[in-house]
């Protein structure tokens, strides 16, 4: 029953595209039957690619929601707000984001010497999320952490945490 409404539903794609003028763009229909892309291509394409990554980014990212909420917080609940204006937080948006770059990395646990030190990199995997993560390898000290989710069928970075920062 299912393989007559997938044959079926094809019939009438191809039919809507015939019928299209010629001047529009078809849509071919293995786009429109789409798969779940692999996380290895898209993470390929997220670190050569800047203009995919900073598309592939969802802002704000859940790390500067939590600091925002915190930060307004304390500003409510104090009477010199100077204090925390100084803080200069600013979370990440298109316009500030950095091209992150992996070249370092050739494969998933590698290990990388950068201007002398050495650093380990490693991928949580769950059913909802994939979390890689940039450790200091001499005391396993988490120094990036990047944080992944498929959203129908595309991967998108929704949190970035970057330690070198602090």
């Amino acid at each position: 029953m299912k393989e007559k409404h997938l044959i079926l539903f094809i019939f009438a794609v191809l039919a809507l595209n015939s019928c299209s003028q010629k001047n529009k763009t078809r849509i071919p229909i293995v786009n429109l039957i789409t798969k779940s892309e692999s996380f290895d291509e898209f993470s390929k394409l997220f670190y050569s690619d800047s203009l995919f990554q900073l598309n592939r980014i969802i802002f704000p990212l859940e790390n500067d929601k939590k600091i925002e909420k915190e930060y307004t917080s304390a500003l409510r609940g104090s009477d010199n707000i100077e204090m925390h204006k100084k803080n200069n937080y600013h979370p990440y948006n298109k316009n500030n984001w950095v091209f992150l770059n992996n070249a370092y990395f050739k494969n998933n646990d590698s290990i990388a010497i950068i201007e002398g030190i050495t650093y380990k990199r490693r991928f949580h995997k769950t059913n909802k999320f994939i979390e890689e993560y940039l450790i200091y390898a001499d005391d396993e000290f988490v120094m990036v952490k990047l944080k992944f989710k498929s959203i129908n069928g595309k991967w998108y970075l929704i949190d970035y945490v970057d330690g070198f920062a602090n």
